[in-house]
């Protein structure tokens, strides 16, 4: 039952993801904060079934720490988005099975450079500009598309994603009620309240 969407402005990336946590018929909780933050810079919205989600966040979020220890120096975009395209890739392929959850990951690298990546649970990686992952794909690629234009400032972001809040709260027959916001500049990230 999970909504995460994003897109990425002339100096920053947004995602967004709704808050709750269902079992069956059952809304168990409102306040699940569905993005990892990877480090000062770097957000990973994650989309499924809440035992992989969580497992497989885990995962990337130590690897990713034990790839900073081990070098002494961070990642760019690109690089983590490879490497968590590898993790999906190598999940899929183990004895254990794949992990059946979805991603965007985006941030700013150290030069200011925004970027948001598709990644899906088959290991399938994409840069992208907006996208949206879970049943958000159904309602908001239309508007994302329609709403998009380049180097979007962070206030015409901000309203972009409260259109989307807005419809998925109007067209989605499962009441989404709490969202959560985080925005990635410069200068780090950033909880935004809608």
């Amino acid at each position: 039952m999970d909504s995460i969407f994003g897109l990425q402005g002339g100096d920053f990336v947004i995602i967004a993801c709704d808050g709750s946590i269902a079992h069956s018929i059952l809304k168990i909780k409102e306040t699940e904060d569905k993005i990892l933050k990877l480090d000062d810079h770097k957000i990973f919205g994650i989309s499924g079934e809440g035992a992989d989600r969580n497992s497989f966040g885990e995962i990337v979020h130590k690897n990713h720490c034990l790839i900073r220890y081990k070098t002494g120096g961070y990642m760019n975009l690109q690089e983590t988005a490879h490497f968590v395209r590898s993790m999906y890739a190598q999940a899929i392929r183990s004895r254990d099975g794949p992990h059946q959850c979805n991603g965007l990951l985006g941030g700013v690298d150290s030069d200011g450079t925004p970027s948001l990546y598709w990644l899906d649970y088959l290991g399938s990686l994409q840069k992208i500009t907006r996208g949206a992952q879970g049943y958000a794909n159904y309602f908001l690629l239309g508007l994302l598309d329609n709403q998009y234009k380049p180097n979007l400032i962070k206030e015409e972001g901000i309203e972009i994603i409260k259109k989307c809040i807005k419809e998925l709260q109007t067209r989605f027959l499962i009441a989404q009620n709490k969202f959560i916001v985080k925005i990635v500049t410069k200068q780090g990230i950033e909880v935004i309240t809608i």
